[in-house]
């Protein structure tokens, strides 16, 4: 005798999905917004082996996941570029020291000689422990 209130699925067993639409029209939003998958995760609420299972059994939503993930960098670098065109020369120099460092780049390296590493003297006192420190302190004084 079947019950007429209980809808019978057939070919799904165990506990349902915690993937609904809902769910994932808010990932796809976290994603857009460059939220990691960790964040986006926390943020739904999920598990992110949810999540990696979920892309696992579906590709493509994979794919969309890491292009979303760019949105903000793009819209960072139209930020700049309209900065840059509207004659900011902040935003310029800021611009050229990162993207031709070398030839804008205000980094200074420092090596030793001929380029070697960097000689740094280091001071060994034979026979000082940690607690004879404050005694070779108040010898100072």
């Amino acid at each position: 005798m079947t019950n007429n209130n209980t809808e019978i699925t057939k070919g799904k067993a165990g506990r349902p999905t915690k993937m609904t639409d809902e769910v994932v029209k808010k990932l796809i939003a976290c994603f857009s917004n460059g939220f990691s998958d960790q964040l986006a995760c926390d943020h739904v609420g999920i598990d992110k082996v949810t999540l990696y299972n979920y892309c696992d059994k579906r590709p493509e939503f994979s794919t969309i996941k890491e292009r979303l993930k760019k949105n903000p960098v793009a819209a960072a670098t139209l930020n700049i570029v309209k900065a840059i065109d509207s004659g900011d020369v902040k935003a310029s120099q800021w611009y050229l020291e990162r993207k031709c460092k070398d030839e804008f780049s205000t980094r200074t390296e420092n090596t030793g000689e001929n380029g070697e590493p960097l000689q740094i003297p280091t001071l060994i006192i034979e026979g000082a422990k940690f607690d004879n420190m404050k005694t070779i302190e108040n010898d100072k004084n």
